[in-house]
């Protein structure tokens, strides 16, 4: 489903980014085993809004799948927080979105921080669907690589070029993949921001009932809003509906924003470009 290669990818193509200026910001987190552009688009529409954006490389990812074996799921989440650390001496207030993994780090950070005022989740994990994840605590002592699959559930099938992802994980980074989600779904209950929850109905990577019980286990957010796209697969972000998704995300912190709206400032941006959309 995505831009995957045994091959070293190119650091321009996989490096963090910034785009926008002002006082409000949002980190934008990609998901596991994948890399900040694949949250570009988002990124670009929120600039376009008023919002400062940070899309980081998380540990262990945009270098070699060797590198993601020798992290933890606390890893992960500690390099998240340093983000959104760094993006909080440039704001007044803070957001949080992520896509597949990425969205379960966001639920993580705003479980244990109660000054994100609020989240945006597309195609957010809390468990795995099949019989493979229960036998990863053995399997990943006799056999050392997954590759997943070449199954593209995309509708756009050009998004997947910007979906730069390792075409072999370990089942030891996968087992902790599987901590980290039990871990955010235990926190589930903790987490006081507003959240948005998006999946795509064609998505075969994370079951779209992930979405439906994230949504049951908020019970103390002060909003929950589930929306889901029929058309779209696991990478929404780049999918046909995702300039749909983006103003859906805009609207939402524009929302619980509580600063006022910046002056757009598009032209302030660092990292890779992504190429024009086309469906």
């Amino acid at each position: 489903m995505t831009a995957r290669s045994d091959a070293l990818f190119d650091p321009e193509v996989v490096s963090p980014w910034r785009l926008g200026e002002g006082r409000r910001g949002v980190l934008l987190l990609h998901g596991f085993g994948g890399t900040p552009p694949e949250l570009r688009r988002l990124g670009e529409a929120l600039a376009r809004s008023g919002w400062r954006c940070h899309g980081p490389l998380l540990a262990g990812h945009g270098t070699t799948p060797e590198e993601l074996d020798r992290t933890r799921w606390q890893d992960w989440a500690t390099s998240a927080e340093a983000a959104l650390a760094e993006l909080r001496t440039e704001c007044d207030e803070v957001m949080v979105a992520g896509q597949s993994g990425g969205a379960s780090l966001a639920l993580h950070l705003a479980a244990n921080d109660p000054g994100i005022t609020a989240v945006a989740c597309l195609a957010p994990p809390i468990w795995l669907a099949g019989w493979k994840p229960r036998a990863l605590p053995v399997a990943k002592h006799v056999i050392r690589w997954d590759r997943p699959e070449d199954d593209v559930d995309l509708y756009r099938l050009e998004g997947a070029r910007e979906l730069w992802s390792y075409h072999r994980r370990s089942l030891r980074s996968i087992h902790e993949f599987t901590r980290l989600l039990a871990q955010v779904r235990d926190e589930l209950a903790s987490v006081r921001a507003s959240v948005l929850l998006i999946h795509g109905e064609r998505d075969r990577v994370i079951d779209p009932a992930n979405s439906a019980e994230i949504e049951r286990r908020l019970l103390c957010s002060a909003a929950v809003e589930r929306r889901t796209f029929p058309r779209s697969g696991h990478g929404i972000s780049v999918d046909i509906d995702r300039d749909q998704v983006n103003r859906l995300v805009a609207a939402w912190f524009d929302r619980f924003s509580r600063v006022g709206t910046a002056a757009a400032a598009p032209p302030q941006a660092s990292g890779p470009a992504v190429p024009p959309s086309s469906i």
